[in-house]
């Protein structure tokens, strides 16, 4: 849908509302249906379904039109994912909004871990020095915790929102404010967003997450598997065993991930992540 969408409104429309009027914006990915592919040892089919959603993710984002999400209620895992990358997020005030794949034993799977980053590094002040070390370590630390947050104006905390995007008080309007949203941003002359490079905080980077979450494990406060979905998760955000300040590839960060994930997906602990959450709804602490 979202890829023929977007065929459609760059051909024909102004601007596109991801949104809907549901209980829920999204809450993630169907897990049963990975699971089970897992289980088949259908790794590959889960390879290219990783690889579909990189592709309309990204879609999303250098579409020549602009594209605004309307999030509201509980938006999580691959319901994030689908904001991020948007022109704009028009979020209700009710917006609660997380990563929260390693609650059942995974991590962002969608491109979610790299476009929070991204959103992080793009809030901070221009031509103002400023430690990516710290914003390695703020990402890392709310996916790998799977922060929620309570409300829009939280989200915004936690830089699921930034500056740019709005809030709607009156969820009755809230779709409405994003095709307003979609509008303007096309009457100022919208244009897509050029590909640059990431910057990434590499080896020594990576060194330093592993080093918090190691004390994390020790004092208890992270079980051994969530300790095995840290690294991977460092691991990406890092950008690899590479230079601090090498500026890499959106698609090489992205390759990272799909590793990770496709790794992740294929232990029996992530698996029984996975069970526990689709038979008991809440997560294993395994």
């Amino acid at each position: 849908m979202i890829n023929q969408s977007i065929d459609e409104v760059e051909a024909n429309y102004k601007g596109l509302v991801i949104g809907n009027q549901g209980k829920n914006f999204c809450v993630g990915a169907n897990i049963a249906m990975m699971l089970m592919e897992a289980q088949d040892d259908n790794i590959f089919e889960l390879d290219m379904v990783i690889t579909q959603f990189h592709k309309a993710m990204l879609k999303i984002k250098y579409s020549s039109r602009p594209v605004v999400a309307a999030p509201f209620n509980m938006t999580l895992g691959g319901g994030a994912e689908v904001c991020l990358p948007a022109a704009k997020i028009q979020a209700s005030t009710e917006t609660y909004m997380g990563l929260v794949e390693a609650g059942v034993g995974l991590i962002p799977g969608g491109g979610g871990a790299k476009e929070l980053y991204v959103k992080t590094l793009k809030s901070m002040p221009k031509n103002v020095e400023f430690d990516l070390q710290k914003v390695a370590n703020n990402v890392f630390e709310s996916i790998a915790t799977a922060k929620v947050s309570t409300s829009g104006e939280e989200a915004r905390e936690n830089n699921f929102l930034n500056f740019a995007d709005g809030i709607s008080i009156n969820p009755d309007h809230l779709i409405h404010d994003a095709k307003q949203a979609a509008l303007a941003l096309y009457e100022e002359g919208y244009t897509a967003p050029a590909k640059t490079k990431i910057p990434v905080v590499g080896e020594t980077g990576y060194a330093a997450l592993l080093l918090g979450a190691e004390s994390m494990r020790l004092t208890g406060f992270i079980s051994d598997h969530d300790m095995v979905i840290a690294k991977k998760l460092a691991f990406v955000l890092a950008g690899g065993l590479v230079p601090f300040g090498t500026e890499v590839d959106e698609q090489y960060i992205l390759n990272l991930e799909k590793e990770a994930f496709l790794s992740l997906i294929q232990m029996p602990k992530s698996q029984q992540r996975m069970q526990n959450m689709l038979v008991k709804g809440k997560p294993l602490r395994n």
